[in-house]
């Protein structure tokens, strides 16, 4: 196939992505978008294991429900009990539009030969889910730049008072997991005992790794030999993409919520300034609004100053 003839088929499947995959004009429709979410979900270990919400509107709220006090009362003979009702805060949510421009040159456009639709509705999947990864770590609206797009669980959990545990600079050891397990209320740790997870950066992860193999135990010597991964108080050590070094969280994933609004839109066009001016064939851009939320930030413990590994 000569390379002009590569190149018609590529942006012929764009136009399949942009009108087929993606459906005419922009917008995806409702099965295409479930597609999409759920191949997005698939690129990250920890989205796929987050609650995903999808919404039809950019903001609103999202029902929970959660026992705030006792509810047990005693009874005497011919008395009535007073009325007591579940603590139902619901939980807001508001979208933030972003986009996604993504531009081909001459040359990516005409080596990508089999199967192109597939992979650069690839490229787009990857790309989306590896950034809201990111922003789900350390998104802070306060700050600047990528992080300001939206807040991240871990500006969340502070802005809403979630128990914290203030390490003190100390390197990351057992100790640390052990104060986090104490900090979470009662209520939490034990209804949620079996699906509690810690999160970290990947380099503290490996830090912790060095620790445990470093002290004369059978787990030690058990990680140092077969490379098993390390389970503080037998729970998960999950690394979001971009993860601080000096935090760490303690939570169920189904606690932490990603939301994205089914209002998802592909652009594409082959006419543009920049596609005379510069090495560029085509311009794509994707369009969707997205959130994080915590469903209860009591339960969350958020361990501060690690030290760095």
């Amino acid at each position: 196939m000569s390379a002009q003839d590569t190149r018609g088929q590529n942006a012929g499947a764009m136009q399949k992505v942009t009108s087929s995959d993606f459906s005419a004009g922009a917008t995806l429709a409702p099965e295409q978008f479930t597609d999409f979410f759920e191949d997005v979900q698939e690129q990250s270990d920890v989205l796929s294991q987050a609650r995903a919400v999808p919404v039809n509107a950019p903001s609103g709220d999202i029902p929970r429900i959660s026992v705030g006090t006792e509810l047990l009362q005693a009874v005497s003979e011919n008395s009535s009990v007073s009325e007591q009702s579940f603590n139902q805060p619901d939980v807001s949510y508001s979208t933030t539009k972003v986009s996604l421009p993504w531009a081909m040159t001459w040359e990516s456009n005409n080596e990508i030969i089999d199967s192109p639709e597939t992979t650069i509705r690839s490229l787009f999947v990857q790309q989306f889910g590896a950034d809201l990864e990111r922003l789900a770590s350390y998104g802070d609206t306060s700050g600047s730049g990528f992080a300001a797009i939206e807040d991240g669980w871990l500006t969340i959990a502070a802005n809403r008072g979630s128990p914290t545990y203030d390490h003190a600079s100390a390197s990351i050891n057992k100790d640390v997991f052990n104060e986090m397990k104490k900090a979470l209320p009662e209520e939490y740790s034990r209804a949620w005992s079996d699906q509690l997870v810690y999160l970290g950066s990947d380099d503290q992860k490996d830090a912790y790794k060095n620790y445990l193999t470093d002290r004369s135990t059978g787990a030690g010597d058990a990680m140092l030999m077969s490379g098993e991964e390390p389970t503080p108080f037998g729970k998960r050590f999950l690394t979001p993409l971009g993860w601080p070094d000096d935090q760490l969280m303690l939570t169920t994933m189904s606690n932490l919520l990603y939301i994205v609004q089914d209002d998802l839109r592909v652009k594409q066009t082959e006419d543009a300034e920049r596609n005379v001016m510069d090495d560029v064939d085509t311009l794509y851009n994707m369009l969707a609004k997205v959130d994080f939320q915590i469903m209860d930030e009591q339960g969350v413990v958020v361990a501060n100053n690690v030290a760095a590994p």
